[in-house]
């Protein structure tokens, strides 16, 4: 397995949501674990937040009057 921080990736370049969520997935082992689709790391974010607005509604909503 090769270290995440080689030397092409550490030159404090931007890295894309999908690397970011692959760090973040594979506990900063691989960057490229879901692939270079960026796309892919865009759905990711999106369904996270997603969720997250949906989980605040429905407390909203449920709240006794």
């Amino acid at each position: 397995m090769a270290p995440i921080f080689r030397p092409e990736f550490n030159h404090f370049q931007t890295i894309t949501a999908t690397q970011a969520w692959s760090l973040f997935l594979s506990a900063c082992k691989h960057d490229r674990l879901l692939g270079s689709n960026p796309m892919t790391g865009k759905y990711y974010t999106v369904g996270l937040l997603s969720a997250a607005i949906a989980c605040v509604l429905e407390i909203i909503v449920s709240l006794p009057v």
